[in-house]
């Protein structure tokens, strides 16, 4: 009797052993029967979300993956990024473009100088999928903030599209832009948080608690006060004259207003009016600093229009300038 119940004891275990369902593969499992190691991984509801890399490649790709009970549901292509991108988790599980559905924000990064990070917003639930990306070049940062009575936060960001055409590079001027997810796929401004009431004003932004959340954007809206306005004016009308006081204005270069910092300081002021929907405004204000038809004053107007052509914010910097 004992070897009988023994007999049946062992008959059931192995019937639950082989009924009893597989145990979920998680995302590491995967990864590993793929080759690939995780560099980042983040956990979010049912979801999984890895930065992933070939395991020992003498050169790291990374890919973005999403999963679900250890099964890819949703990845990045070389269509997202060149190969060798870096990618950057940033925020998983808020609702970013205000339908009420949990999203993602992150980056990637292809490399070499000046260049080249994208932003993507990707919608996790219900099914993964590429909502919004904004290709921000040399613009490493990006931060979404919470603007109280909007449906979904807003992304703190710059326009580098002038960079290194008025000033070296390093010392560039990038205006801020305050970007939010359009149902058109790309972030878009938000014409109500950048656009000024009157010319030389801060934009409505820097009456939010935004500043205070983010250093980068303080030191922006600090810009607008009247003290440092004047101060700037000055400056550049200072420099103006150390430029001229040799030569005529006919016989100086572009070279000789750059390297005084001229071409630098009146594209950055001029950007400061367009980029908060008045650009007319400071052509107007130009003409009291730099007066006349000099010939490098005319270049230095027509580069800048071009760099805002070039900007992928083109179509946003004519709207916003004809917003009321």
């Amino acid at each position: 009797m004992a070897t009988i119940a023994s007999a049946r004891l062992a008959c059931a275990l192995a019937c639950m052993l082989a009924c009893a369902p597989a145990a979920a593969q998680d995302a590491r499992a995967w990864l590993e029967s793929q080759g690939l190691e995780a560099v980042e991984l983040r956990a979010f509801e049912n979801l999984e979300i890895a930065v992933a890399s070939l395991k020992g490649a003498s050169v790291r790709e990374e890919k973005l993956i999403v999963l679900r009970q250890g099964k890819p549901v949703w990845q990045t292509t070389t269509k997202e990024a060149p190969p060798g991108s870096r990618w950057t988790l940033h925020l998983v599980g808020p609702d970013l473009d205000g339908d009420g559905r949990p999203d993602m924000h992150v980056s990637s990064f292809s490399g070499g100088a000046h260049c080249c990070t994208t932003h993507y917003v990707v919608q996790l639930k219900p099914q993964p999928r590429l909502v919004a990306s904004y290709y921000a070049g040399n613009v490493g940062g990006g931060e979404f903030v919470d603007i109280a009575g909007r449906k979904a936060p807003v992304l703190i960001s710059a326009d580098d599209s002038g960079a290194g055409v008025f000033a070296p590079y390093a010392t560039s001027y990038f205006p801020v832009v305050i970007l939010e997810v359009s149902p058109h796929g790309r972030m878009q401004f938000a014409r109500d948080l950048m656009r000024s009431r009157l010319p030389g004003q801060p934009p409505p932004v820097c009456a939010t608690p935004a500043p205070a959340l983010n250093p980068w954007l303080h030191e922006r809206c600090a810009e607008f006060t009247a003290t440092r306005s004047r101060e700037r004016t000055a400056n550049i009308k200072s420099r103006l004259e150390a430029v001229k006081a040799d030569r005529s204005a006919e016989k100086l270069k572009w070279q000789d207003y750059y390297d005084a910092g001229v071409t630098g300081a009146v594209a950055a002021e001029l950007n400061r009016y367009a980029y908060t929907g008045h650009g007319n405004a400071g052509v107007s204000w130009l003409e009291t600093v730099w007066p006349g038809n000099d010939p490098v004053k005319l270049q230095l107007l027509a580069a800048l229009r071009q760099a805002h052509v070039k900007s992928v914010f083109a179509a946003d910097l004519r709207a916003l300038a004809l917003a009321r």
